[in-house]
């Protein structure tokens, strides 16, 4: 089989100020990201391909993720809808992006596989990931809202209720430590357990199935995971969510242990599954925590060594997909009570990271970290030199464009009016 990658112009990109034109800035990354890492089957170009994939990383380019294509495609549409949404073009790589996921397709069972070779002829029948499938049915549900052919439309919501009926229906859900969804089907033989960026992406990815289809059960799911969110891994004393709560003893699995570590993107899904929450019961409780959990995650993860929000609270590493990823969390927050300070803290993190890890074609590299030992790669010298990991992986290429897109729709005026107040 012919593989090709996709081969676009990429435009040197200049550091990246305040004044850049965002939209402009994730077209740039998007375009870096299909020259470095797309791959078209048997063709050249899009509309001749059989479908769209991306590579993991430009270090293991034989390698296809299916949560990493699935992010692609998720920022992918929101761009298209910012630009263009009937831009044919544009539309041929998320189409044709779904047609690859397809290959992953467990048919035997249901969910996807979580990776595969970069043309889906040799898919590794592994565990299936809960979050992994819920990024892929929001992508699903985003693609949906921006097309207007009917059977387009009805197939792409009809594939995310094929994602719901996975989660429902395949024991992801059930009464260990009170309810929740785990990590994946292996229900808790690794210490991730039932995670918050599981529960909170469940939340959200309900949430937008309800209003998809104004199914009520997929309202019931969103505030029912939310709710065991909100009751087992929710710290009041920090106002943040924990990591996981796990089996104590793995291999017995018995007992059971809450991980008190915090993860900076847990909390950013959080947030938006708090703000689409509320639209789904009227509960302004809920606005006030949202508001809560954006506060403690600046004060608990923004790196000021390092610019951009760290991975795990307390180590300074940050990894471009991460950091911002959770800065969407706050752009939503800005769409709904309007208090520009949560805008500026997503424009000092996207810009940050632009500062440290923006590459000359527009892609970004894949983290910056501080040397702690003389062990690590590049930190050789020891402490405290910082290293940048230019490793260009799919994944900090699709969030980065995400958030860039986001903060240019947050820039926009509201309809009817030359600005906003």
């Amino acid at each position: 089989m012919l593989i090709a990658l996709a081969l676009l112009h990429s435009v040197p990109a200049a550091a990246q100020t305040e004044t850049d034109d965002r939209l402009a800035v994730a077209t740039q990354i998007q375009s870096a990201t299909r020259q470095r890492l797309g791959v078209f089957g048997d063709a050249f170009t899009c509309p001749d391909a059989r479908f769209v994939s991306y590579r993991r990383s430009d270090a293991e380019p034989e390698v296809t993720d299916q949560w990493y294509v699935a992010s692609q495609l998720y920022a992918d549409a929101a761009l298209l809808s910012a630009r263009d949404p009937n831009d044919v073009d544009e539309r041929c790589y998320l189409d044709k992006g779904f047609v690859f996921l397809d290959r992953l397709w467990d048919y035997t069972s249901s969910g996807y596989f979580p990776r595969s070779n970069p043309v889906g002829t040799d898919v590794t029948p592994d565990k299936r990931y809960t979050d992994d499938n819920l990024i892929a049915g929001l992508a699903l549900l985003q693609t949906a809202a921006i097309t207007d052919d009917p059977l387009g439309k009805s197939r792409y919501i009809h594939a995310a209720q094929r994602q719901a009926d996975f989660l429902q229906g395949s024991g992801l859900w059930d009464d260990t430590f009170g309810g929740g969804f785990w990590w994946n089907t292996g229900r808790g033989d690794t210490e991730e357990g039932k995670p918050a960026q599981t529960n909170a992406l469940a939340a959200l990815f309900f949430a937008e199935l309800y209003d998809a289809t104004g199914d009520s059960t997929y309202r019931d799911w969103s505030l029912r995971s939310l709710l065991w969110l909100d009751t087992i891994l929710w710290d009041p004393g920090r106002q943040l969510y924990r990591w996981s709560v796990a089996y104590t003893d793995l291999p017995k699995r018995t007992g059971a242990t809450v991980h008190t570590r915090y993860f900076n993107y847990d909390q950013g899904i959080a947030i938006q599954a708090q703000l689409r929450a509320m639209s789904l019961d009227g509960d302004a409780n809920r606005l006030a925590r949202a508001e809560s959990i954006a506060r403690a995650t600046h004060a608990t993860f923004w790196s000021a060594p390092l610019g951009g929000y760290d991975l795990e609270a307390g180590i300074e590493q940050v990894y471009t997909s991460y950091a911002a990823w959770t800065s969407l969390g706050f752009t939503s927050l800005y769409a709904v009570d309007g208090d520009s300070s949560w805008l500026d803290f997503a424009r000092q993190n996207a810009d940050a990271l632009s500062s440290r890890l923006r590459e000359s074609d527009g892609g970004f590299a894949y983290r910056a970290y501080q040397c702690v030992n003389k062990l690590a790669p590049g930190c050789e010298a020891g402490p405290p030199a910082t290293v940048v990991d230019h490793l260009r992986d799919t994944s900090a290429q699709a969030w980065m464009q995400y958030l860039q897109t986001a903060l240019w729709e947050a820039d926009q005026p509201p309809l009817g009016s030359l600005s906003r107040n």
